[in-house]
């Protein structure tokens, strides 16, 4: 209704202005090929708008010839532009030529913002979401804008039924009016549960976890659960539809939603009344005609399914005519097979899969068309009807919208060059690349006809977005305390493009943390593209202070590392790095000449030269369902490079994901690491320790390994030893959204010598937990206590571990 009602009022003033306009101009004089000496803007009433905006809209100049064509664009575009009410043009003639007038009534401008019906937001905050700037023009768009986001926001908090209208009221000053929002809140409805009927292959749990519709819990003045959106809940119906068809159910149909009001009865009792019209209730929408009677405030919804008999599939063949492909070649990659229960889903997914295979060779136009036939009471066969068409070479290579991001930056993505042989699916590797930058808010990339016979050409359409970021916040943790934290980066830096250092596709960090128990600060430059080769090349120089490592002792790291990473195949990348640091290890002046902790004091150079290699194939950084990440790196630190030991370091990091029944997630993780040092004793500094919340959660952050008490004035704490390993089995499941529980066991063990793996003594713990990811951050709860310890000083109790990572 708001769109046509705009479009009316414009067209009207447009109507009205043009016919003012030309008749002017007729009555005056015939102008007809004349020229345009002079273009005159004069105003009726108050001067709203800026003369030069004015002339903007119009494309009639000085030196140009009359035409009334032109006048009339004219007058479109100003009416259009929501500033003007009424354009009156006319013509005076001036030597050989003409002056054009334009005489405008330009619409008030903006005075202040006032609210009606309003009671559950102030006026203040309404305000603020409208956008409305005192002293513009007041045009029709942003006035309907702003009423949307009012209404948005109201619905926000579950107001779904809430209604915006305004109203211009004029003021003492001349040309200024303010806009009255008139608003009808409607009523907040809670959703406080959601029902299912004739449902016996799933549970009303396994549907509901398909709805974007949540009720009511507690969490959800952050989730914003028990809010009812009535397009949401059409949306919703489909998922479950969906759902069933993909487990077999192809005749499963609904009654779409009703609704259902608790009310009591004539004794007092609660009972429930059920919507009428099922029909009515699918095509509403207005939630005050979907749920009417009773406690509108709080509702229940309730759906009845027909899910009918399950099919599998009994068999699926192929049309004759193939040429590229044989059915047998194409049979073995598909994921819906005789013998499976159907799926929609996975037969989408093969219907892609056949004509990724054939856009490999450059058959850019094939298609495949399904036919499904009832073979009986429950069994189905799939027909694929494959159109060939030909194949294609790369022709042109075009991208468009790369205001800052440089040409090459976006080439060296693509996979194709003009004259390769065209593949979409090299054309959709280059749309999830681009993607994958982080440096666009949408990336379009697809062939198109090209004027060369024979040829496909491939356009690249990106629209860039903000890839700077200025972050700073406050951090808790058990370990660290308070913490306060600046970061600046930049993903698409350009160090040879100084003061604008956009578009390069570099990468810039700056870090600075300064907490109560560690202070850190570094600065990164990073090039994916090193020589122009897939190649990684990155420098660092950091400070690192740390004061919670022991009671016995502080910590100073200072120095600079060079880094290069070298991707192999889709999963895996080699990452090798030399390092040069300065620690300086400060021991209390309380601890005894006689402890071990005194042999670590001093300052140090640590040379080092690493190499990993990493193989990632997890589905997500954050929550990982399945795949697994395996770790292997070496380090070795060289006196011959100026270092003060010779060392060697091993580490093997492993972890593994499993999706299970409700969305729980198995995750088995470990770490086995050694050090062993041929020039004296392993420094403080290369030490192994468990204990913390990033391994052993039932025990002090370090407090597992080898202890100072080989004197009788030793101090009893953990100096650490030169072989350690541990192994963590978590089961998470979810608890309301965005939040996951979570039961855990950790086992590990410290040597005192290196490669030594002998797990006869070894720590562990059990536990329970919270993971939430909230939107101002994530948040992980644990709790665990001990239940091995060969060295009872370990067992402290109980462990409380927690982050909290607050941003402003």
């Amino acid at each position: 209704m708001t769109k046509v009602h705009s479009s009316f009022r414009a067209s009207l003033r447009y109507c009205i202005a043009l016919f003012l306009g030309i008749a002017s101009i007729a009555l005056a004089q015939d102008f007809t090929d004349k020229k345009i000496n002079s273009v005159q803007v004069r105003y009726a009433g108050a001067k709203t708008v800026d003369e030069a905006r004015i002339r903007n809209l119009m494309s009639v100049k000085p030196g140009q010839t009359f035409s009334a064509e032109k006048l009339d664009d004219d007058i479109r575009s100003l009416v259009n532009s929501g500033l003007v009410d009424d354009v009156t043009m006319s013509g005076e003639e001036s030597g050989s030529g003409m002056t054009l007038i334009v005489e405008v009534m330009t619409r008030p401008a903006l005075a202040g913002v006032g609210f009606a019906g309003n009671e559950e937001f102030s006026d203040g905050k309404l305000a603020k979401e409208t956008e409305l700037k005192p002293g513009l023009p007041i045009s029709d768009v942003a006035i309907y804008e702003a009423r949307k986001k009012i209404e948005e926001y109201y619905q926000g908090y579950g107001f779904s039924d809430v209604n915006v209208t305004h109203r211009l009221q004029k003021t003492d000053r001349a040309g200024f009016s303010d806009v009255i929002f008139e608003v009808n809140e409607g009523e907040a409805l809670v959703l406080k549960a959601i029902k299912f009927n004739g449902n016996n292959a799933f549970s009303d749990g396994d549907l509901r976890r398909k709805m974007e519709t949540k009720k009511k819990d507690i969490l959800s003045f952050i989730t914003k659960s028990g809010r009812i959106d009535v397009n949401e809940l059409q949306a919703d119906e489909d998922r479950i539809l969906d759902f069933y068809r993909n487990n077999g159910y192809l005749k499963a149909q609904t009654s779409g939603f009703k609704r259902m009001v608790r009310q009591p009865n004539e004794n007092g009792d609660i009972v429930f009344l059920a919507g009428d019209n099922v029909e009515y209730v699918l095509k509403s929408s207005s939630l005050t005609e979907l749920f009417t009677g009773g406690d509108k405030s709080k509702i229940e919804l309730e759906m009845d399914i027909y899910e009918g008999v399950q099919y599998s599939v009994n068999q699926i063949r192929f049309t004759s005519g193939m040429k590229v492909f044989s059915p047998q070649e194409l049979m073995p990659v598909l994921t819906l097979n005789n013998g499976d229960t159907f799926s929609a889903s996975k037969m989408r997914k093969d219907i892609t899969t056949i004509r990724s295979y054939y856009g490999s060779r450059g058959y850019a136009d094939a298609s495949v068309d399904p036919d499904i036939q009832y073979a009986s009471e429950n069994t189905v066969n799939i027909t694929y009807t494959v159109t060939e068409g030909r194949p294609y070479k790369v022709g042109r290579v075009t991208i468009e919208g790369n205001n800052k991001t440089k040409d090459k930056v976006i080439r060296r993505e693509i996979p194709l060059k003009p004259g390769d042989n065209f593949n979409t699916v090299d054309v959709e590797t280059t749309r999830k690349r681009l993607e994958g930058l982080n440096y666009f808010s949408n990336v379009v990339a697809q062939g198109s006809p090209s004027d060369q016979e024979g040829y496909r050409d491939i356009n690249v359409l990106v629209e860039e977005k903000q890839t700077g970021q200025l972050s700073f916040g406050l951090g808790f943790s058990s370990i660290d305390s308070v913490v306060g934290y600046i970061t600046v980066e930049e993903t698409n830096f350009d160090i040879t493009n100084p003061w604008k250092f956009r578009g390069g596709g570099q990468r810039m960090s700056l870090n600075l943390r300064m907490g109560s128990e560690t202070q850190d600060f570094s600065l990164s430059l990073t090039e994916p593209w090193f020589l122009g080769r897939r190649l990684s090349l990155g420098g660092e120089v950091f400070y690192h202070g740390a004061q919670n490592l022991s009671d016995e002792y502080e910590q100073r790291n200072v120095g600079g590392a060079l880094f290069m990473r070298k991707p192999i195949g889709r999963f895996a990348y080699l990452r090798g790095e030399m390092r040069w640091e300065k620690i300086k290890v400060d021991v209390e002046n309380d601890v005894p000449d006689t402890s071990v902790f005194q042999q670590f004091g001093g300052k140090f150079t640590r040379p080092a030269i690493s190499l990993n290699y990493v193989w990632d194939s997890r589905d997500a950084l954050q929550t990982p369902r399945s795949g697994h990440k395996i770790d292997v790196g070496a380090t070795a630190v060289v006196s011959a490079l100026g270092g003060d030991t010779d060392s060697f370091i091993f580490s093997l990091t492993g972890s593994k994901f499993w999706n299970l029944w409700f969305d729980s997630i198995l995750e088995v993780n470990g770490n086995i690491s050694m050090v062993e040092t041929s020039s004296g004793e392993t420094p403080i500094y290369d030490r192994q320790f468990l204990g913390g919340a990033r391994n052993l959660r039932g025990f002090e952050y370090r407090d597992v390994g080898p202890r100072d008490y080989d004197s009788p004035q030793g101090t009893g704490e953990v100096y650490g030893g030169d072989s350690s390993g541990y192994a963590t089995v978590e089961w998470s499941f979810p608890v309301i959204s965005s939040v996951r529980g979570a039961a855990f066991y950790d086992a590990g063990f410290v040597s005192l010598d290196s490669w030594d793996f002998d797990i006869g003594e070894y720590y562990s713990d059990i536990g329970v937990g919270l993971r939430m990811n909230l939107p101002f951050g994530p948040i992980a709860l644990d709790y665990a206590f001990p239940l091995e310890m060969p060295d009872e000083r370990a067992d402290k109790g109980g462990q409380f571990n927690f982050y909290i990572d607050y941003e402003f």
